[in-house]
């Protein structure tokens, strides 16, 4: 029996959106948000907790590994693309506040019951 002896065929709709099977939401009691990423050529749905901050770092390093990164080579492209994820969070957090001061878009308080303190980001 191989890995893929119990699969559903799913149907993705022209938005791009598809439906787990029960079996498999209830098998692995999903709630209102997955994570999902590559792991090489598949996609990779998980269960995870609504309120689970999202650390970007595993999501780093899962795509280079995928990319077949090992040893020094992987520690050193595993930092450059963190701080390079890290200064994109800052410029869209400037942008949001700018948006606010000009008067677009709502507070950030109003889209997010939490937010990390200016030293987190």
């Amino acid at each position: 029996m191989n890995e893929y002896s119990d699969f559903k065929m799913v149907r993705v709709t022209n938005k791009r959106q598809l439906t787990i099977p029960k079996k498999y939401f209830e098998a692995l009691h999903i709630g209102e948000q997955v994570r999902c990423y590559m792991q090489g050529e598949k996609l990779v749905i998980e269960p995870a907790a609504a309120d689970e901050f999202w650390d970007f770092t595993s999501d780093i390093l899962k795509e280079l590994v995928a990319e077949n990164f090992t040893g020094a080579d992987l520690l050193r492209e595993f930092e450059a693309r963190k701080e390079k994820a890290a200064r994109r969070l800052e410029r869209m957090v400037e942008e949001a506040r700018e948006d606010i001061k000009a008067g677009r878009g709502r507070p950030a308080d109003d889209v997010f019951p939490v937010l990390p303190g200016e030293e987190d980001v």
